[in-house]
């Protein structure tokens, strides 16, 4: 039976910054390339300018937005980011829209709609598709006003604009697919740690079987050639039977508190004359190393105080306020002790 723990913490799903390594060295070359055509471009169209300082202030912050979304961050990228990213967009779309001349040809000077369109790629990418469709409504709204205004016509802007929104179209569905490829790794690597754990646990149980295997080889094997050669047996012989006889009781009833401490001292309990019943209702110690120390701790202090009568030590089924119960009878005199699960004492009744 597999003990996998089902409350066990799954993998966060990959995003965008850790499937395309932002952060790495080739992605900050990029972001570097990326600032450098804007300014490129922004000096070799100042031919075609009325105010050079709008296009500088808008290569400025288009920039640093693009300084912003290679950002590494869990997906989706932040809200606040991201209307900063947008901010941009529409800010940088009417400083260098209101700073063109009538110039037949511009060349270059549009080069924010290509580097915006970049802004809203990665915006989509980085799960805020909604945001990014809404920016490039923006810049294209303010596209298509100017070139109205300035007497190039309505076509002529949407003529401007057909390019990138067919970009951020394939950024849309490329980051669908994306995300669609980090759930797989996601599913794939919850997989493996399955699959590790499981084979960790099996291998675990085999070793335990292996071990527990010995100890009952070398507790039962002599004692068991002993019985088959024949007696007359000592009484001294009949008592260490009764002491292996328990041990072996109390590694199947009471696996989980066989420590060797509690061994040690239920045999020693025994060879007084105390009556030790062990039993593990639980299936395995707390995980917490000092809670189990206090628990182990109890359990070997209780047989060790006893000097006649009978103890009784459980351990309680988890889900309860109660880890452990410890009963001595001594005579008419009784003693009962509870114990949570970290170990410390609830209630002792005498």
């Amino acid at each position: 039976m597999s003990t996998r723990d089902p409350a066990r913490p799954r993998p966060p799903e990959a995003d965008v910054s850790s499937l395309l390594y932002l952060g790495s060295t080739p992605a900050r070359a990029l972001v570097v390339l990326f600032v450098a055509a804007n300014a490129i471009f922004t000096v070799a169209t100042l031919d075609v300018l009325i105010n050079p300082w709008q296009s500088f202030a808008a290569m400025l912050i288009v920039s640093l937005a693009g300084l912003l979304l290679a950002r590494a961050h869990p997906d989706p990228f932040p809200r606040r980011d991201t209307n900063a990213v947008l901010a941009v967009v529409i800010v940088s779309s009417v400083l260098v829209a209101t700073n063109l001349t009538d110039a037949e040809s511009l060349g270059r000077a549009t080069w924010h709609l290509g580097s915006n369109t970049w802004l809203l790629f990665f915006l989509a990418l980085r799960r805020r598709a909604a945001m990014a469709w809404l920016g490039m409504a923006a810049m294209a709204a303010i596209t298509i006003a100017w070139a109205h205004v300035s007497g190039r016509g309505v076509v002529a802007g949407v003529m401007m604009l057909n390019t990138h929104v067919g970009i951020l179209l394939v950024g849309t569905l490329f980051a669908t697919a994306l995300r669609r490829t980090g759930r797989r790794i996601a599913s794939l690597e919850r997989r493996s740690i399955a699959a590790a754990a499981e084979q960790a646990e099996s291998a675990a149980a085999e070793e335990i079987r292996r071990t527990r295997s010995g100890e009952l080889a070398r507790l039962a094997v002599p004692l068991l050639e002993q019985i088959a050669a024949g007696g007359p047996f000592e009484p001294s012989d009949r008592a260490r039977f009764r002491l292996a006889e328990a041990a072996l009781r109390d590694g199947v009833r009471g696996r989980s508190l066989m420590l060797p401490e509690v061994v040690q001292a239920a045999a020693g309990a025994r060879s007084r004359g105390v009556a030790v019943t062990i039993l593990d209702d639980r299936g395995s110690l707390p995980t917490d190393g000092d809670s189990a120390e206090r628990l182990s701790g109890a359990v070997v202090a209780a047989l060790e105080a006893a000097s006649a009568g009978t103890v009784t030590i459980r351990l309680v089924p988890a889900g309860r306020s109660t880890a452990l119960t410890i009963v001595a009878s001594e005579g008419e005199h009784v003693r009962r002790t509870t114990l949570a699960p970290d170990g410390h004492e609830i209630a002792r009744v005498v």
